[in-house]
């Protein structure tokens, strides 16, 4: 799998309209028009066809033309495109890895860690220290980037990083101690790498809704001031 279809492919399902479009279609077995996928979906028409159209650019729907005998244009109908074969393989090793690593409970997470670690040096460069405020939309742009769709929030205390469309979200499930914590130390050693005062701080809550997991970056006591006054969307 190139680096750039899997970050396509991440992308697109990062909305959850198109996740949702994508498993109207693989339970029907069949191909569907756009009408039909809006009105199972409760989408309008045209923002059905946008989220189709980046599905298919994604690689994930093919579209053809209707082969019936009708008058008129024919209707474009949608169908899933079977992953390739590397993708399966990808997915296939991934869980193999991670379920060795969840047969051993002491080391097994430590490892998780560290590999997320090494993830965040592959994907952040070091360099100065960054402000809390910049540093920290600097790691929700990264997550952003791999596909989990965060929304930052500020209360009084932390900002939040709400990520609901995690790419890894069936695996992260079965081995949420392992999955979960590959994400931790990639939240920690990409804020590590910027500089962010309190990066050893920071936590993620898996799963605190079915879809929704939440990554914490405490502000800093003596960095208060940087924090906005109102909440980030």
């Amino acid at each position: 799998m190139s680096a750039s279809g899997g970050g396509a492919r991440h992308a697109a399902l990062a909305v959850r309209s198109r996740r949702r479009l994508l498993e109207v279609l693989r339970s029907t077995g069949g191909p569907l028009d756009v009408a039909a996928l809006a009105a199972a979906v409760g989408l309008h028409v045209t923002t059905a066809r946008f989220h189709l159209d980046v599905l298919e650019r994604a690689g994930l729907v093919g579209r053809a033309a209707e082969r019936a005998g009708r008058m008129g244009r024919p209707r474009q109908l949608y169908a899933v495109v079977a992953a390739p074969e590397a993708d399966e393989g990808y997915r296939q090793l991934a869980d193999v890895l991670a379920g060795g690593l969840a047969a051993d409970p002491d080391a097994g997470p430590r490892w998780a860690e560290r590999a997320g670690r090494r993830w965040a040096k592959q994907q952040v460069p070091a360099g100065d220290e960054l402000s809390w405020d910049e540093g920290t939309r600097q790691v929700g742009d990264l997550f952003d980037r791999l596909g989990f769709a965060p929304r930052l929030v500020d209360d009084a205390t932390q900002r939040h990083l709400e990520l609901d469309a995690c790419p890894f979200r069936d695996l992260a499930r079965a081995y949420p101690h392992i999955v979960c914590t590959v994400h931790l130390g990639l939240l920690r050693g990409a804020l590590s790498r910027l500089r962010v005062p309190a990066a050893e701080q920071a936590g993620l809550r898996p799963f605190v809704e079915p879809e929704l997991c939440i990554a914490d970056v405490p502000i800093p006591p003596q960095r208060e001031h940087e924090r906005c006054p109102t909440p980030v969307r």
